[in-house]
């Protein structure tokens, strides 16, 4: 299970970004925002999730996170936590490559950055959200691409500001985004499946198929996954006409062991700590993945261009 590295900032490209702020009247309009405002957030982040792994507790973490983001971290303290693990302090130096704005009316309001750490050779494609006027800003999505990935441009209207797509909108491309999400769910655990022919077969996508064939050959143990896809709430224009959406994917992974055997988990794996005793009737292991899904325009497949997920919850017997 990856775990996601913390955030220092030493230098932020802001030509021509914008940091939503907030007006009396919340008729907002976007503003220019200044490298330490940006800065800010970055950096109180940082401190926070510093703060969190120093204590092995992800409870601060919920000051700077939340949704799916705090679930897959919380899970990865909690597995740090039952293998009593120490989670490295990240110190390594990233860059803030771009940040960008829609143009709101009202709240919430949230930005979108792209972070650069050269060390791993990932860039963190990320959105922090503001509820409303008086609370901090929260990450809520910060799926990974490897700094080669060919990701599509923003949109920007003519004051700069980053042009958005509604969840239902399917204008110019071959479905809208909400609908991408739930047939890119439904093609990953059926490959013959009418879904399947309608998004690219991508990576993720191989991973997660070759990953349930594994389960699925363990002797005397019946194996089933299953997906969903959560509400879309954060869709950007791309400059060809497509889309880049933030999907959430809920997976459940469900075992049902034969009468007198026990299946147990690699020493050190998350199901290890979450499934200590190993199964002996039956178990679910609970994941969510953050998938940043590219909808081409025109007739072009969806298909992912990287994702951040984990283990978050488990029961079993």
């Amino acid at each position: 299970m990856r775990r996601l590295l913390l955030l220092i900032v030493f230098s932020v490209v802001l030509a021509g970004c914008a940091v939503p702020h907030e007006r009396g009247d919340l008729s907002l309009q976007k503003t220019a925002a200044s490298k330490a405002e940006v800065t800010t957030v970055f950096k109180r982040y940082r401190a926070v999730r510093n703060t969190a792994i120093e204590l092995l507790d992800p409870k601060p973490l919920s000051t700077v996170e939340s949704g799916p983001v705090l679930a897959i971290d919380s899970g990865s303290f909690e597995v740090s936590q039952r293998l009593a693990q120490k989670q490295k302090q990240d110190t390594s130096p990233v860059e803030v490559t771009d940040v960008l704005t829609p143009n709101f009316t009202r709240y919430p309001l949230w930005f979108f950055a792209v972070v650069r750490d050269e060390g791993l050779g990932v860039n963190r494609v990320q959105i922090f959200e503001r509820e409303a006027a008086s609370d901090p800003w929260l990450l809520v999505a910060s799926p990974e691409t490897l700094t080669d990935t060919d990701v599509p441009g923003v949109r920007r209207g003519g004051g700069g500001q980053a042009l958005t797509v509604k969840p239902d909108d399917k204008v110019g491309m071959s479905m809208s985004p909400q609908q991408a999400a739930k047939t890119y769910a439904a093609a990953i655990g059926s490959p013959s499946s009418a879904a399947a022919g309608k998004v690219a077969n991508d990576s993720f996508i191989k991973q997660m198929r070759a990953t349930a064939t594994t389960n699925a050959g363990l002797k005397d143990v019946a194996f089933a996954q299953s997906w969903g896809a959560d509400d879309v709430k954060y869709v950007l224009r791309t400059t060809d006409g497509g889309a880049l959406a933030f999907v959430t994917l809920l997976r459940l992974d469900n075992y049902t062991v034969k009468d007198g055997l026990t299946i147990t988990w690699p020493k050190g794996s998350p199901q290890e700590a979450f499934l200590s005793s190993g199964i002996s009737s039956s178990g679910k292991l609970r994941y969510f993945h953050q998938v940043l899904l590219y909808i081409p325009p025109g007739s072009g497949k969806p298909r992912a261009l990287g994702q951040y997920g984990g283990v978050v919850s488990a029961d079993g017997q």
